[in-house]
């Protein structure tokens, strides 16, 4: 194999290990490294599932130990510009913990901000990084509406925009298709080219190994077993990595054969989307899977594969068509992101599935030695390496008996032995009857394990058949990204935003091109004049004030206004009828008798004054929310009133996953119902499900953090809006001051009369 000639290393270390050991809550993960990593020298690291090799990238980053506990013996040696802003880049390996941004431009832009880059200049840099990663997106798309590979070329993108000294990246093609991965490896051997150090973390590592000309070699103890010239190494450690589980070039001939059974599945004509008045994710999909065969659906990021396995499992239903199984049983799914698996906080209790009090039953022992985690049975699974986590959740899964076995990248992150020893259990459930169906970008694995596969192709079906006839199918497997491509992917297409509070249409009105801090606090001092209104005369302005303001200059129609302030009728009509009911009024105003109500005139005064005091409060709210971009208010609030950008990026991080919440909620109930653990009374399922959705909020946020301080959010930047700028700032001009007085002017005025 030939690997290219690197640049002149320099004499300065990045990095110095000195007998150096890392430890996870007493659970050992690196043990005794002596290490010497010099910049120019891009280093590949390989090493099996859970020999630590994350665990060296963050120390390597400084990220362990001061934004991941850990426990580090020895002596650490780091060169001091690794702590500058922007010197290291980082791609970890779960995408979705690693963005705190909303939308891809400003995810992109985050690092250039620490960085205090000129803000004039960001929107060319964003573009660039995006160009680089083969990622054609608006910039004002939602990325949580982007595919798992998708997503992972953003955070890539994220990476590459501070044009970093340093790359770090962590199984940077673990979710992407063929020909993105292609143009990972490609992009990888560019960035050398341009001088940048890299360490990068993959199991692909034959494919990306001519890229880097330097090579670590972990042990499964945590050791460094080896570190050498790529070439050498690869020539002398092949049997060491066989018997390590790295390398599994001669594996038993399987002649995987189309299957006769009956349907397990059938879906006819059917369409799925995610938002009800999004695009069709799936459209007109007509499938069946039969007993005893595995089925692979192949196809790009983003072609609905998740999706289509998602509405076979029972976890999403179609808008349109029909899903009939043929026995009506409950379908096991593995989700693509491990953790949704997980419903208990020790090892041992998932495979056990119930919580083991004594001595773990020989039955889970059994599977913990299968699936290589004897030595985290009383560990959290929360707490074990990407490769781990997907091992346990498949262990999970397969632990009951199902007629249909549905999984998403079951074998990602994993090495080529845990590769093999996963679809050789998911073969034993084939044997006994069931059916399987898996996503995976491993063609190898399809070619060699496939019954039958099926191509996905923006949201339809183009293929359904052998792999031998469809390797014959060029044009095909170009289309479906199956094959190496240097073309850039079409832009992608998606549901509206979610956050209807926080969309870039909300900029295109005049009120929603005001400065959103300072019309936050001219709202607020509308609203607290509102609150004085003691008489009709007065309320009835103080409420019209805001709706003529939406209806002429909020860009919103008066439908629309009506239909946002329709709910809040019904308040209207409360109040007035409690005040109008039982009003204390004196001895000689008339009252007229009902039941047990005593309506007065009076009080139906009062009671009007009332409703239209809240309407007037609703309406300026809803002014605001109609008009404010929520990420430009989180930036105003820091930039223009000097919020610690800690706390007001820290929150707007937070709240993007509030829109996952419902998603989150259906996939714990369905791995619960899989394994029999759900709730049959749904005000049960909320205490049962409070725990582990704020368990993994927590986590989540933890992570989120860790990644943030990856890319410059730390020290000054993080402290201080004085020491960053800002993408696309809000600017304060004399329309702000305007509004500010006519607002509260308007109001004043109101409560004069």
């Amino acid at each position: 194999m030939w690997v290219r000639a690197e640049p002149r290393v320099s004499s300065e270390e990045i990095l110095a290990l000195r007998g150096v050991s890392v430890a996870y809550a007493n659970r050992p993960v690196l043990q005794d490294l002596h290490w010497e990593w010099h910049w120019g020298q891009s280093v590949l690291v390989v090493g099996p599932s859970g020999a630590g090799k994350s665990t060296l990238a963050m120390l390597a980053a400084g990220l362990i130990p001061w934004s991941v506990e850990a426990e580090v013996s020895g002596e650490v040696q780091r060169h001091p510009a690794l702590d500058a802003p922007g010197t290291v880049g980082y791609v970890f390996q779960d995408p979705d913990s690693q963005f705190c941004q909303i939308r891809a431009g400003e995810e992109v832009a985050f690092g250039l901000e620490n960085q205090k880059r000129d803000p004039s200049q960001m929107d060319a840099e964003v573009k660039k990084a995006l160009r680089l990663s083969r990622l054609a997106v608006r910039l004002t798309q939602e990325h949580m509406t982007l595919s798992g590979g998708n997503k992972q070329k953003l955070a890539i993108a994220s990476a590459l925009a501070l044009n970093p000294r340093l790359m770090i990246l962590d199984e940077p093609t673990a979710n992407l298709d063929p020909a993105s991965t292609a143009q990972v490896f490609r992009e990888i051997g560019e960035l050398f080219e341009r001088g940048i150090t890299l360490m990068v973390i993959e199991h692909k590592f034959l494919e990306v190994a001519p890229k880097l000309p330097w090579l670590l070699l972990l042990d499964n103890a945590g050791g460094i077993h080896r570190f050498g010239p790529t070439n050498q190494l690869l020539k002398e450690e092949r049997d060491w990595m066989r018997s390590a589980g790295l390398l599994n070039d001669e594996p038993s001939p399987r002649r995987p054969t189309l299957k006769d059974g009956k349907n397990v599945l059938t879906l006819t004509g059917v369409s799925a989307r995610y938002h009800r008045r999004g695009p069709a994710v799936l459209s007109d999909v007509d499938l069946s899977v039969r007993e005893g065969e595995l089925l692979a659906l192949v196809g790009a990021n983003g072609a609905g594969k998740s999706t289509l396995l998602k509405v076979m499992a029972g976890l999403m239903k179609p808008f349109s068509g029909r899903v009939i199984r043929s026995d009506g049983g409950d379908a096991a799914f593995g989700f693509q992101n491990p953790e949704h698996q997980f419903i208990f906080e020790q090892v041992a209790d998932e495979l056990a599935n119930r919580h083991v009090t004594g001595d773990v039953p020989p039955h889970v022992e059994q599977l913990l030695h299968q699936f290589r985690l004897s030595e985290n049975a009383r560990s959290s699974p929360y707490a074990l390496s990407q490769g781990q986590k997907r091992r346990l959740s498949v262990a999970v899964m397969l632990e009951h008996a199902h007629p249909l076995y549905c999984l998403d990248e079951p074998t990602f992150g994993q090495d080529a032995a845990t590769r093999e020893m996963i679809m050789a259990r998911l073969s034993d459930r084939q044997r006994q009857g069931a059916a399987v169906v898996i996503s995976t970008h491993d063609l190898e694995l399809v070619e060699r394990w496939a019954d039958r596969v099926v191509v996905v192709d923006g949201g339809r079906i183009a293929f359904d058949g052998t792999w031998d006839h469809l390797k014959e199918k060029s044009a095909l497997l170009a289309r479906a990204r199956l094959q190496a491509s240097s073309e850039l992917e079409e832009p992608v297409e998606s549901s509206p935003p979610v956050f209807t509070t926080g969309t870039p249409q909300s900029r295109s009105s005049l009120l929603g091109r005001l400065n959103p801090a300072w019309k936050l606090v001219s709202v607020f001092v509308a609203v607290g004049l509102s609150a004085f209104a003691q008489r009709l005369g007065q309320a009835v302005p103080l409420a019209l004030i805001p709706i003529v303001l939406l209806t002429t200059f909020s860009g919103l129609s008066p439908l629309a206004v009506a239909k946002r302030l329709l709910p809040f009728v019904a308040f209207f009509a409360l109040y007035t009828w409690t005040l109008t009911a039982y009003a204390a009024v004196g001895p000689h105003t008339p009252v007229i008798h009902i039941l047990w109500y005593r309506l007065s005139y009076p009080g139906f005064l009062k009671g009007l004054v009332l409703g239209f005091r809240m309407l007037s409060a609703v309406s300026f709210g809803l002014l605001f929310v109609s008009t404010v971009d929520l990420v430009d208010l989180v930036k105003s609030l820091s930039k223009d009133f000097h919020v610690p950008p800690k706390f007001s990026y820290g929150t707007l991080a937070g709240l993007r996953f509030f829109p996952q919440f419902q998603e989150e909620w259906s996939k714990l109930r369905l791995a619960r119902r899989v394994r029999g653990r759900d709730a049959r009374w749904s005000m049960a399922r909320i205490v049962t499900y409070a725990l582990p959705l704020l368990s993994d909020a927590v986590r989540l946020s933890e992570r989120v953090a860790i990644a943030m301080e990856a890319r410059g959010f730390k020290a000054a930047p993080a402290e201080s809006s004085a020491h960053r700028t800002y993408y696309h700032p809000s600017s304060t001009g004399w329309r702000d001051l305007v509004f500010g007085l006519v607002l509260v002017g308007a109001s004043a005025l109101a409560l004069w009369h």
